[in-house]
């Protein structure tokens, strides 16, 4: 029996945290929410930060799991790059991209610049590395890969190729054997709003 999950299919937050539950093993059992009809509002949810709802599901579920390490000086090293995306490399990317999508908005120069900013730290941060903290897949790779969805899919489809280390990383986070699972759901949305 696993643990109900109430989520968005297409939300960033929510396919981080599937991608996490996959790659530990921790079963769910999906209960889509539809903010449409407020009924999210009725019920009792508990809606913290995604980037702690990956921390806790491995406390809980998969303790041993090195997707978020015992070892305290690994777990600070995650830690930190679950923090530099949501204050700066999420943010970033979604400022940029989010208003092209819903409001189909032009390109943003300067919020453009902000993201490549990200990008330049994160691709330097990847150096000689497979993953965000070395070579081992942490929970940080699940917040910042579902972060640069945003910009891999349409209408922006944002060209990597000068963050080679960016890019490379990327292609092994989409080779993960759930990602096109977790993910299939934004990139349709935001194909079908492009569209409109």
């Amino acid at each position: 029996m696993g643990i109900d999950f109430y989520y968005i299919a297409g939300s960033t937050p929510c396919r981080s945290v599937l991608m996490t539950c996959k790659a530990a093993g921790v079963e769910l059992n999906l209960k889509g929410v539809d903010l449409q009809n407020g009924k999210h509002k009725e019920a009792d949810f508990t809606k913290p930060s995604y980037h702690i709802c990956g921390k806790y599901i491995c406390g809980k579920y998969a303790p041993d799991s090195p997707l978020y390490p015992k070892d305290l000086q690994k777990r600070a090293t995650v830690d930190e790059m679950l923090y530099f995306d949501i204050g700066t490399f999420g943010k970033s990317i979604g400022d940029y991209v989010l208003p092209q999508v819903f409001r189909k908005q032009p390109a943003d120069k300067e919020k453009e610049a902000s993201m490549k900013e990200a990008l330049d730290k994160l691709n330097r941060v990847l150096e000689g590395k497979q993953y965000a903290t070395g070579n081992t897949l942490t929970v940080a790779d699940f917040c910042l890969a579902t972060s640069l969805t945003l910009a891999d899919a349409v209408p922006v489809q944002y060209n990597l190729k000068p963050w080679s280390n960016v890019a490379a990383w990327f292609q092994r986070m989409k080779n993960l054997p759930y990602f096109t699972e977790c993910n299939k759901a934004y990139y349709e949305f935001a194909k079908k709003m492009t569209s409109k």
